[in-house]
């Protein structure tokens, strides 16, 4: 057990922590809190993981070829207390919600009995390591490590070069800005190995695509990617895009309800 979590209990103790969602004392995301998180459930594309009304393959995946990254799992809707909690986490620093947090990854992967050879978290560049601190990603990694034993490889995988932030760019411009931008150490144990890749949250899926670009390109034989979050993603038609089917139209107007 790490230091942190032999002292955390006499932390507590002294100074209550408060819940970044209500602000009720006892913990940093209540239980109450925790209760009102939207599961993604099983309703989802089996590829790229956005929710869809049944179980199958969305039409962007069924559109375009097969890349390295077999699937994209994300546990809950990034709203509500899951979507504060991420923040808090990423921006106020608040690492022991990484804990609260990862216990659901580790969920994820006992209940469906995933073989993975080793977690890879999702890199941040130096600079911007430097500048928060930590690696969101790396933490919640390290839980799921901790909780089932799984190895974390946190140097074999790096981002090379800066990148904008995703949050405002549209799909193409995510895979413009991320292409290129991960590299795998010469050290890295990779041929034949499966990986999970674990990150915070997923919208697009660029940036996972990018890092399992480059893991497959060192030898990868099955990449998977796992976030504790999915976040809405907002489809922009242009007059190059063919026109939506009735069932498609219809599936992204049921995610878009699903978000609201």
């Amino acid at each position: 057990m790490g230091f942190r979590r032999r002292v955390r209990p006499i932390l507590d103790l002294l100074f209550p922590p408060r819940c970044v969602y209500c602000g009720k004392l006892g913990a940093h995301l209540c239980e109450g809190c925790l209760a009102e998180a939207q599961p993604i459930g099983k309703d989802i594309c089996i590829r790229c993981g956005n929710p869809m009304t049944q179980r199958g393959l969305c039409h962007r995946c069924r559109r375009h070829p097969i890349d390295p990254l077999r699937g994209i799992r994300g546990l809950f809707f990034y709203k509500g207390p899951i979507s504060q909690g991420l923040r808090a986490l990423k921006y106020q620093g608040v690492r022991d919600l990484a804990p609260i947090l990862g216990r659901y990854l580790s969920a994820y992967i006992r209940d469906h009995a995933l073989s993975i050879d080793y977690l890879i978290p999702v890199p941040l560049h130096s600079q911007r390591l430097a500048e928060r601190g930590f690696n969101q990603s790396e933490l919640l990694a390290q839980e799921v490590t901790e909780t089932l034993g799984i190895p974390t490889q946190r140097a074999w995988l790096q981002r090379i070069r800066p990148t904008q932030p995703q949050a405002h760019l549209t799909r193409e411009q995510r895979l413009v800005n991320v292409a290129g931008a991960f590299a795998v150490t010469a050290d890295a144990s990779l041929h034949g190995q499966t990986i999970l890749l674990i990150d915070d949250v997923a919208t697009t899926g660029a940036t996972l695509r990018a890092c399992a670009h480059a893991l497959h390109q060192a030898g990868a034989s099955e990449i998977w990617a796992l976030t504790v979050a999915r976040a809405h993603i907002h489809t922009v038609r242009t007059d190059h895009q063919p026109a939506l089917s009735a069932e498609e139209a219809f599936l992204l107007w049921d995610g878009a309800r699903r978000h609201s």
